[in-house]
């Protein structure tokens, strides 16, 4: 999920267009946020030039993601979650004997969601360095009623007046502060353990991972990436996400693409798809725009076209830079949409008639990637 496109869950959705304002919200953060650790939130220094799109790891955007998905009924064609997800997560905890506060009170938050949508309260961990920072802000915020003149750091304001543009009455305010003070429960109890041993049990996965992408294949996404304005950023490993990414500005206005983080070194090509899924939202929401009524505005119709467009626009970049990705991308989003197709079987046409747009909104995609990949 990019920050122009369209989410959906089961009792509420959120237009992906108006998603724009958590941009922002993640913009301001990392401009007033305290600088992050070197070991997790910014490149290490080694007397070197930092890599152009590391592959990196943050446990706190990953425990806030968590938290999301343990609440979300996710019914969308492209879940916002790794597929089973929540199910094999409450699996373990049970396991372990482990109940958290997000586990208690986990009824009341999810009628605050379907009461009134806080999906783009998402994006927030992209702009901190830590849980820690990120937590005594929300709780600073709390404090002073949401009042961003209270903040008593012009700094400081700032951040909550974008805290505040989310959670803008009594009631929302009394949401984020149980959602954050089960959030911190699950991490105490649960999360930061679970988190630290798929580190460890993933590790060959992300250095796999990091050697197709560093190694192969960013410098085949390297124009399009330049043509699009992304010239610099970060490939996020996260637990949480299958095959609908998130992408916000991070520290200091680096894009941050959070991707699937696979199990197995075998399937780190994944990452690959979701990372140009979400690297080509910048084209789908305009496009859909431009090729749309006010009408199908209005019922949430142009909402859905984003999201498709955007899963067909990840495949047409690929047909032009790494057609070699383009059967297992196609593959992985037909398994996303719960769709079958048989290892000898051609997925094309399939994925054609899942992903299906309107003949004026996939002509001006594949206009709109031609026109980026022509750039200089």
């Amino acid at each position: 999920m990019c920050i122009v496109g369209m989410i959906g869950v089961r009792g509420f959705s959120v237009s992906r267009i108006a998603l724009t304002a958590c941009a922002t919200l993640s913009l301001t953060i990392s401009l007033t946020v305290a600088a992050p650790a070197a070991s997790q939130a910014a490149p290490p220094s080694s007397g070197q030039p930092p890599l152009r799109w590391p592959v990196r790891t943050l446990e706190h955007v990953d425990l806030w993601l968590h938290a999301f998905a343990m609440l979300s009924d996710d019914t969308t064609k492209v879940p916002l979650y790794r597929r089973g997800y929540r199910d094999s997560l409450t699996v373990e905890k049970n396991r372990r004997n482990v109940l958290t506060a997000l586990d208690g009170n986990r009824d009341a938050l999810r009628r605050g969601l379907q009461r009134k949508d806080y999906l783009s309260a998402q994006f927030l961990p992209f702009g901190f360095a830590n849980w820690d920072v990120m937590r005594a802000t929300i709780e600073r915020f709390l404090q002073v009623d949401g009042d961003p003149r209270r903040a008593g750091d012009r700094e400081l304001g700032l951040v909550m007046a974008q805290l505040a543009s989310l959670f803008t009455s009594a009631a929302d305010r009394e949401w984020l502060r149980l959602f954050t003070t089960s959030v911190q429960d699950e991490h105490v109890r649960f999360f930061n353990a679970e988190h630290n041993a798929q580190l460890r049990g993933r590790a060959a996965t992300i250095t796999a991972v990091d050697s197709l992408w560093q190694q192969v294949y960013r410098l085949k996404f390297e124009r399009f990436l330049n043509n699009t304005g992304q010239r610099q950023g970060d490939v996020l490993l996260s637990l949480p996400i299958g095959g609908e990414g998130r992408t916000s500005p991070g520290i200091a206005g680096r894009t941050v693409v959070a991707v699937t983080w696979p199990e197995r070194p075998e399937d780190a090509v994944q990452t690959l798809y979701v990372l140009v899924h979400e690297i080509t939202g910048t084209l789908a929401g305009p496009v859909v725009a431009d090729n749309v009524t006010p009408a199908q505005h209005r019922t949430g119709e142009a909402d859905r076209f984003v999201a498709t467009a955007q899963v067909r626009a990840g495949a047409l970049v690929l047909a032009k830079i790494a057609p070699e990705l383009l059967d297992g991308y196609q593959r992985y989003y037909l398994a996303q949409a719960g769709v079958r197709v048989a290892t000898t079987d051609a997925p094309a046409l399939r994925f054609q008639d899942t992903f299906a747009l309107p003949t004026a909104i996939a002509d001006a995609i594949a206009r709109q990637v031609d026109i980026v990949l022509a750039g200089i």
